[in-house]
């Protein structure tokens, strides 16, 4: 087989990593491309023995789904409020997982690298390797191996918390019927190529002379939002800057990869769909229905999709108020739950800048600047009307 049995074209393929892992020759490489993702490649098909296993494992291809729906919706926050602090939103995902651990299970997710040029997936066994994976990381992770050192772990509980996409990998290649794995997606708007990250942090390293100890692109400076990009050198200096209108936030929107503007792992798709036992998110809809929150450390949505999923929202009411949110506040307020982020018209434009003259240029180009300034006037107006709409309701 040659790659083009693989895929035909890049929005065939979600990165996921898998057909490298279960070639019995080796013959799958790895490989960027110039924007940055990973994809598959074969070099030549001498010793290629036809089994297909890179084809039948393929989640662009099939969803080992089986009776995932979802089930009921929940939100709320760690009663340790300022523990939220380094968490995206309201700390579901840390309270969950060290509840895990201390009943006898390892987690996997996903950390920076230690010069923070990427991000990759990696297993904890202890609460205080759970830190590693608090915050959001906006770049698709390298799975580096992860999906064979889960099937080599033995007599443990494994909860593996990851993109919808990376879930379904990890049940075509595992199996659904399997008592001690838990799975954890995130509600996805599509990851961003690690150039992007291997850039700033390049430039941030260089203008503080210096290397990272701790970066975040979802920092609360005074509360949930707005966000802040985040980073403490090891000479002491600090850089902190606004994530929405920054070059990164306009790479994350612009330069997504390909497959995700037609991902089917969403509410709704009757094929593919939801595939994990949990999924975890930010609930925006908060401030209009929820009684009991404090505004300055984010709230998590939790959508429970099977019996698995009903076990780790239990384990989340151990540290964190969970209340019932009816779905149709799920799906209106949170859209990339159920439906793909569309891809922006000036992608092409965006990467060719750049690729030709780097991150800085590529965000400040008026190719990018014109469409986000209409994009960002038009919310603006939508929000202000939606506010005097409810003003009227109210009366």
């Amino acid at each position: 087989m040659l790659t083009s049995g693989l895929y035909q074209s890049k929005n065939q393929c979600c990165g996921c990593e898998l057909c490298s892992c279960v070639c019995p020759k080796n013959l799958i490489r790895m490989q960027p491309d110039d924007e940055g993702f990973l994809y598959p490649y074969i070099e030549t098909d001498e010793g290629c023995v036809h089994c297909n296993k890179c084809i039948k494992i393929c989640p662009m291809k099939s969803s080992n789904r089986n009776d995932i729906v979802l089930k009921a919706s929940f939100g709320g926050q760690t009663r340790d409020i300022d523990g939220t602090r380094y968490s995206s939103s309201g700390g579901y995902a840390t309270a969950i997982s060290k509840q895990f651990i201390l009943e006898k299970g390892v987690v996997v997710g996903v950390r920076y690298s230690s010069d923070f040029s990427k991000s990759e997936y990696a297993i904890a066994e202890t609460i205080e390797e759970l830190e590693q994976f608090r915050t959001s990381k906006y770049i698709q992770a390298e799975k580096g191996g992860i999906y064979q050192t889960i099937r080599n772990i033995k007599r443990k509980k494994i909860l593996f918390i990851g993109l919808p996409c990376e879930v379904s990998a990890l049940y075509n290649y595992w199996g659904r019927n399997t008592d001690n794995l838990y799975s954890i997606s995130l509600v996805c708007h599509g990851p961003t190529t690690p150039k992007v990250q291997n850039l700033f942090a390049s430039k941030l390293k260089e203008n503080n002379n210096s290397q990272i100890k701790y970066f975040s692109v979802r920092y609360k400076e005074s509360g949930w939002k707005p966000y802040y990009i985040y980073a403490d050198f090891e000479n002491g200096k600090h850089h902190q800057e606004l994530f929405k209108g920054s070059s990164y936030e306009i790479a994350f929107q612009y330069l997504k990869r390909p497959s995700c503007s037609s991902c089917r792992y969403k509410l709704g798709d009757q094929e593919f769909g939801l595939v994990s036992d949990l999924t975890l998110g930010d609930f925006h809809a908060v401030e209009k229905n929820m009684l009991q929150y404090s505004p300055w450390g984010g709230v998590s949505q939790a959508s429970v999709q099977s019996e698995k999923g009903e076990y780790l929202i239990d384990l989340a009411r151990r540290q964190c108020n969970v209340e019932f949110i009816p779905e149709k506040y799920i799906t209106k307020y949170n859209y990339a739950f159920h439906h793909p982020v569309a891809q922006k018209t000036g992608r092409e434009s965006f990467k060719r800048i750049l690729l030709r003259e780097g991150l800085d240029c590529a965000a400040k180009s008026l190719l990018v600047q014109i469409p986000t300034c209409y994009i960002n006037a038009k919310r603006r107006i939508i929000s202000f009307l939606y506010n005097v709409k409810s003003y009227l309701i109210s009366k």
